[in-house]
């Protein structure tokens, strides 16, 4: 009878991928036939001539498909969390975006013959193969092969095993080794990519050793990674916000700059923005009351209990018992990892030096700020696989054999992660193209912040409706498109400017703040988004880095950033804003309910 059932089991498997797939197809199909009745129906546009060197504009996206533009993340989303399988439901989610650019695309890429061909060309040639041949999109990959190499080199050497006996002295527990993990995240401030790559291969083999779940390190290297290098004052991230909001405040000045903004700068507003983001900030603190606790709740604690009870299967590849104890040194671990940071770091400084002007005096933060953060990962990730090697090879610790399988083998467990990274890249891109964050900015912009169908208790200010409108906006945004970036360029200068011409009017005191939090919504809403979305690339390169399957690192992580986000709705946008508390009384009152919804529903994994 067991033998007839599994078979059974997955006969059905098939089938519902089956249906769903033809359902989300379907759902390609009608939001096309939707656009041709619109595109029918209104006058024709004059024709552009294509451009021979990349594919024309997209033109009147919004306009014809409106809310539809949310169908290809909504179906790879949904299919990811139901069956957590993020490969077939990422390539059908970007099958169902290509036939909705069909109209757009097929004729300026020369295809032609039935609607389901062009489709399907649209989906290979257009996005797959050009989210492949993207240089920045390379160097992701090429990195993240070449850092896969070193932690294998380093397993083979005996210097991962080595690495583990001195960090374990400390981290003797469960709660000692999840607060070094997080405290290795908080010291890798500068850019989420390394922060990812760095702490997640260094972290592993200790949790392994406490029994704690590769899903708990997945979750403290992702929530220790994009939150605290979206606030930080030197890295990779300042440049593109201050960037954001420097557009805002030159569109701002060009219709007159409010009284309580004379004066304020890019840098200004981004600091005086931190006190307002609020989810980041609890983010950190979340994962530092785990830690401390040692309780979790929903699917987290199901996965530590298992992990207590039959822990992660770790090959010796990975442990390299199978080398002498004599091998077991700690440096053979630590020195290609110190190399791997301070060749990234020293990269990052140079290419940030030369990017800025001759004439202006420098600092850390603009150096950083215009830095080459994939360039400076790509060279440090390389500089640590050849001394990983040679260092194992010059201290007798195995033969440059050994050490090449180990890196192959290594690189060989990153393979498939970096089919997701570019299923990923190539949906982000067809929301990109569908116009998903122009459609949802329209839609904020004629939000009405006082509607009359509320119920009378629930009738806020605007300086309460605006930063909770714009930071639910990031979020759908930035989970749609698995990107923070993206979405802080395009609704960040938005809400500058919808923000300073609302706060005209109010006191000068209050009109700050309520400026001051709308734009730290929007830059915590593409975090929570680009933390939570399970095509965003830091949530595949966490689970990478981890040994974690996407899946599970997405379904285990999701609770516990919804509950944060609830936390910081409530405590910062809602409470601080109606009654005009000042920022730290949010983070305060939002510090301590988390305490308490771990105390009261958190368990001790069993």
């Amino acid at each position: 009878m067991m033998l007839r059932g599994k078979p059974s089991e997955q006969s059905a498997q098939r089938l519902r991928w089956f249906a769903l797939a033809a359902l989300a197809l379907s759902l390609g199909f009608f939001a096309t036939a939707t656009w041709a009745q619109t595109e029918q129906a209104a006058p024709a546009a004059p024709e552009q001539p294509a451009q021979e060197t990349d594919l024309p504009a997209t033109p009147n996206t919004p306009e014809a498909y409106n809310l539809w533009v949310l169908a290809p993340a909504v179906v790879a989303i949904f299919l990811a969390i139901l069956f957590r399988q993020a490969v077939p439901a990422l390539f059908i989610g970007v099958i169902v975006g290509s036939y909705m650019m069909v109209p757009y695309r097929a004729a300026a890429v020369g295809i032609g013959g039935t609607p389901v061909l062009e489709g399907l060309r649209v989906a290979v040639d257009h996005y797959l193969i050009r989210s492949i041949a993207d240089t920045g999109h390379i160097q992701v990959m090429v990195f993240t092969l070449l850092i896969g190499g070193a932690v294998g080199v380093m397993a083979a050497s005996g210097g991962t095993r080595g690495l583990v006996n001195v960090v374990s002295r400390f981290a003797s527990t469960s709660r000692r080794g999840q607060l070094t993990g997080w405290l290795a995240g908080m010291v890798v401030f500068f850019d989420d990519y390394a922060n990812s790559m760095i702490v997640g291969p260094t972290m592993r083999p200790v949790f392994d050793r406490l029994k704690i779940s590769r899903a708990k390190l997945a979750y403290i290297v992702d929530s220790t990674a994009a939150p605290i290098a979206s606030i930080a004052l030197i890295g990779t991230w300042i440049g593109a916000e201050l960037s954001c909001i420097r557009t805002g405040l030159e569109n701002v000045a060009a219709s007159g700059t409010p009284e309580f903004l004379a004066g304020a700068d890019d840098m200004h507003v981004f600091l005086a923005s931190i006190p307002y983001r609020f989810y980041p900030i609890l983010a950190l603190w979340m994962v530092l009351m785990i830690a401390l606790t040692g309780r979790d709740f929903g699917p987290m604690r199901k996965a530590e209990s298992r992990s207590l009870a039959e822990p992660d299967e770790i090959t010796p590849a990975e442990t390299s018992e199978t080398q002498p104890e004599k091998t077991a040194s700690a440096w053979l671990a630590g020195l290609p990892i110190l190399v791997l940071i301070g060749v990234t770091f020293t990269i990052l400084f140079k290419t940030g030096t030369a990017a800025m002007p001759e004439d202006v005096s420098w600092e850390w933060r603009e150096i950083l700020a215009d830095a080459d953060a994939n360039t400076s990962i790509l060279y440090g990730g390389l500089a640590s696989l050849t001394v990983a090697a040679l260092f194992a090879f010059l201290a007798g610790a195995c033969s440059i054999r050994v050490a090449f399988d180990g890196a192959l083998d290594g690189m060989a467990r990153m393979f498939p992660a970096v089919v997701i990274l570019i299923l990923a890249w190539a949906l982000s891109a067809v929301s990109t193209d569908l116009q998903l964050g122009q459609v949802l900015k329209d839609h904020l912009v004629g939000v009405e912040f006082a509607p009359q169908w509320l119920p009378d208790w629930a009738h806020l200010p605007k300086t309460a409706w605006l930063p909770l409108s714009v930071f639910i906006c990031a979020a759908c945004v930035s989970f749609a498109t698995g990107t923070s970036w993206t979405t802080m360029l395009i609704l960040t200068p938005a809400v500058i400017e919808i923000a300073a011409e609302m706060a005209i009017g109010l006191p000068a005191d209050q009109a700050s703040a309520f400026f001051y939090a709308a734009v730290g919504s929007v830059l915590a809403g593409s975090v929570f988004g680009d933390h939570c979305s399970p095509i965003s690339d830091t949530t595949v390169l966490s689970a990478i880095a981890s040994r974690c399957r996407v899946e599970e690192h997405v379904w285990t992580q999701l609770p516990y950033a919804v509950v944060t986000a609830i936390v910081a709705i409530g405590a910062g946008n809602l409470y601080c804003m109606q009654e005009n508390k000042p920022a730290w009384q949010g983070l305060l009152i939002g510090a301590t309910v988390l305490w308490f919804v771990l105390v009261l529903i958190g368990r001790r994994p069993k």
